[in-house]
């Protein structure tokens, strides 16, 4: 525990800064405030709700956020009433001396009725944001934030999602969604691209508890997002409480440790603000594997041993400042974000090779401007703006000379080798990022409004190896520049029908260098530019056909031009391909959602889509099994056709289950290939046309049941206990026609188990909560057949104030 010591001091100083300002506001001030957010009973903000001090003839309504602030109420005793359309008006009787700030976090309960034949419901951010058009699955965190869970592992969740890992925590990532993967996938947090952040700054490393909501948009992604991605978009929407205070720290196995701290004042007269976020995440990811032992290059055996090169650690601090909910803005916000990571490298791209000395660190330092405002100079023009400038130094060290190690930890040294582990190296990255992004949007009525987006990106590295300081590759300049532009029209003929059309245009200039005539007299490294344009369209419609039975259908043909690490590399197991292109597709979404009750108890949700998508030059990672090293190619065409469907159902406040399951089959459709080598050049013939791409499941799905209990044994607590399941069949791990019947390379069949259970004290205030993550200790793999940690257990300790 004494190497977190500092960190975790520095954290609790963070802490200390933000809750200062709070309390000396409280006993600057005559009279009494209330203040809160009203949440149904699910745990969604609702936006509207009527909230007053009855017979005092003062009262507001909650904001986009459901919260709400009455300010200048003389001591007393008064009963709070709220009333929303949907839900049972509640009172809650309070008392208030004088200077007092009374902070209410209220939940409503859901009241169905008829009028005119037409069933009424109130409706929560998540679920207007879910009535989109666009095939978007938007999930509220809320009932998760005791859970040792980040944003990963929720996300793993959604049907349609799939985030393969290559180890423990720390470890890369990649997510699919919908067949698509890596950089296809764009992930934004509160709306700022996660492109600037780099390595030090993952899924894994953003705790549930900071999190008010998570959206996933699959397929056709909508223009205020501002990104070039190919087969749908992230949005990671952090808490936007104005006053608050939410710190936990979680103990698990392989020497885990995760410490989290978040908090906000804000000056409810001048709105000016001060946000922070500290997470610390820690773990020596030594769980067990099963592996081939080598005595040089020869397997003697195999065995169970532990991971002994694979520890993690990283710090993220991120602030902002401004004012927000003002005349001259909604947000104005200056923000720095700090992050840094260390990571010993274990293995490559498979564990065909194992590695005792190899490391990877990488700092970033973000600064960051947001400007939002609604109605500006005219009612229904809306403007915001964000721009984020990331300088992130990476370090990739592979500096032993002549050792090599097994599974068992025991290197075997070669006299007289200065060969490093893979490839002896010590190199120093400088990448420097720029990203903005502009949108406005003019409602000309409340059924057509028009909405203009422009991004602009500009990424430049430096690289310098020490080890081999005139490397020719280094000597060049590696820039990317992207640009994009959309337009959208959006049309509400009625209250059931509305449907979104629009453009956009792409443009990539790239800069790096390229090897020329291999194998020739004049074989050479010299610079090389690519500059590529592309256009975009696509259509977005929903139809209510009941009230509750809400239909889908969109349409795009997108571009997605290859970014930094797929065209440069990252120094060490990625190596570059300049000759990477733009990735094209065509992806149509159709899908339909059904809400519905049984009686004042019963809920139910249903929701299923088919998907299509037609691809050409898809960027994907190539990989053989015998190699550590991978890189990024263009394959000519693919094809994905699938289904994906959900169930949801809640008993009460006290009783709920749901799942999902995916089946994607995504196929070569390439006639022929070009084969570039030295003898024989050109086009030939696909084998590969009609069979899956290898590496990706094509069928997978996963389950939850809970089960919460109040005031047992202690007034104002809660008791939750929680089950999850999830389910991958056997995919291959390499092209299904290569090899014969006995020796082709899969990834078998899986099943894991999650179990946690949680306890909340005076209304959420102190909270704990144990988790086994995979209960029956499965040997789990994913991409590329790597092996993820066994059974583990996890407790979590969380305040909130």
């Amino acid at each position: 525990m004494t190497q977190h010591t500092n960190f975790i001091k520095a954290l609790l100083l963070i802490l200390t800064f933000i809750s200062l300002p709070k309390t000396g506001w409280a006993q600057g001030q005559d009279k009494a405030t209330v203040f809160g957010k009203v949440s149904s009973a699910t745990g969604e903000v609702l936006i509207g709700v009527s909230v007053a001090l009855k017979d005092a003839n003062i009262g507001t309504t909650t904001d986009e956020k459901g919260q709400f602030r009455i300010s200048g109420i003389s001591a007393g005793n008064y009963v709070l009433t709220l009333s929303y359309i949907g839900f049972e008006t509640q009172e809650q009787p309070i008392q208030l001396g004088e200077s007092q700030n009374l902070e209410l976090n209220l939940r409503l309960i859901n009241k169905a009725f008829v009028m005119n034949s037409v069933e009424i419901v109130g409706k929560t951010a998540t679920k207007e944001i879910n009535e989109q058009p666009y095939a978007v699955t938007a999930i509220s965190v809320k009932e998760l934030q005791n859970s040792s869970s980040d944003a990963k592992e929720v996300l793993n969740r959604v049907s349609g999602v799939k985030v393969l890992e290559e180890g423990g925590l720390g470890s890369n990532l990649s997510f699919t969604l919908n067949g698509f993967s890596g950089d296809q996938v764009k992930f934004f947090l509160d709306g700022i691209p996660m492109d600037n952040f780099s390595s030090s700054l993952s899924l894994s490393d953003i705790p549930v508890n900071t999190i008010d909501r998570l959206e996933v948009y699959k397929g056709v992604v909508p223009v205020w997002l501002g990104t070039d991605a190919l087969g749908g978009a992230v949005n990671i929407i952090t808490n936007k409480k104005n006053n608050f205070l939410d710190a936990s720290y979680s103990v698990g196995s392989f020497n885990t440790h995760r410490l989290s701290i978040n908090g906000a004042y804000t000056n409810p007269t001048s709105g000016f603000t001060l946000r922070g976020t500290a997470n610390y995440n820690y773990s020596d990811n030594n769980y067990k594997v099963w592996v081939p032992i080598k005595k040089g290059n020869n397997v003697i055996d195999s065995a169970e041993v532990k991971r002994f090169h694979d520890r993690y650690r990283s710090g993220t601090l991120k602030l902002e400042t401004g004012w927000v909910d003002q005349k001259f803005a909604d947000n104005f916000l200056f923000g720095i974000i700090a992050t840094g990571n260390d990571k010993q490298v274990q293995t490559g791209a498979t564990m065909s090779s194992v590695y005792g000395g190899i490391t990877r660190n990488s700092q970033s330092i973000v600064p960051t401007l947001k400007y939002s405002k609604e109605n500006l100079f005219l009612k229904g023009l809306n403007v915001s703006f964000s721009s984020a400038f990331n300088r992130t130094k990476s370090e990739v060290i592979d500096t032993l000379r002549g050792v090599q190690y097994n599974w068992l930890g025991e290197a075997t040294y070669t006299p007289g080798s200065t060969d490093g582990e893979l490839n002896r190296t010590f190199t120093t990255l400088t990448d420097n990022d720029f990203n903005s992004q502009f949108n406005t949007s003019y409602a000309f009525g409340p059924k057509v409004s028009l909405a203009f987006n422009y991004a602009l990106s500009y990424f430049a590295r430096e690289s310098f190896d020490t080890e081999n300081p005139d490397r020719i590759e280094n000597k060049f300049p590696k820039s990317l520049t992207k640009q994009l532009a959309g337009l959208a029209f959006k049309f509400d003929p009625t209250e059931k029908w509305s449907t979104t059309v629009f453009g956009k245009f792409y443009y990539l200039n790239a800069k790096t260098s390229k090897q020329y005539d291999f194998a020739q007299d004049n074989q050479r490294i010299d610079a090389f530019e690519s500059q590529k344009e592309n256009i975009g369209y696509g259509i977005a419609s929903t139809y209510f056909l009941l009230p509750k039975l809400q239909l889908k259908a969109s349409y795009e043909h997108t571009y997605r031009m290859p970014w930094a690490t797929e065209i440069f590399g990252d120094g060490l197991f990625t190596t570059p391909n300049p000759d990477l292109g733009p990735e094209q597709s065509n992806n149509v979404n159709a899908g339909a959602a059904y809400g519905f009750n049984l009686g004042p108890d019963h809920q139910f949700n249903l929701e299923s889509s088919f998907i299509y998508r037609a691809a050409n030059d898809l960027i994907y990672q190539v990989v053989k099994v015998a190699s550590p090293e991978t890189y990024y190619d263009n394959l000519s065409k693919t094809r994905t056709v699938g289904i994906e469907g959900g169930l949801r159902y809640r008993w009460r406040e006290t009783f709920n289950m749901g799942g999902s399951m995916t089946f994607q089959d995504i196929t070569d459709q390439a006639d022929f290939v070009f084969n570039e080598s030295y003898t024989n050049t050109g086009y030939q013939k696909n084998f590969q046309k009609d069979f899956r791409v290898p590496n990706i499941p094509y069928l997978f799905g996963n389950a939850n049941a809970g089960l919460t209990f109040k005031n047992v044994l202690t007034e104002k607590s809660v008791w939750g206990i929680n089950y999850y399941f999830n389910f991958v069949e056997q995919y291959f791990l390499s092209w299904a026609e290569l090899g014969s019947r006995d020796f082709k390379k899969v990834i078998p069949r899986q099943y894991s188990h999650n179990l946690e259970l949680s306890y909340s004290l005076k209304q959420g205030k102190y909270n704990i909560t144990a988790e086994c993550r995979n209960l029956t200790d499965a040997l789990l793999y994913d991409k590329y057949y790597l092996q993820k940690p066994g059974r583990a257990f996890y407790l979590k300790l969380r305040y909130v104030l």
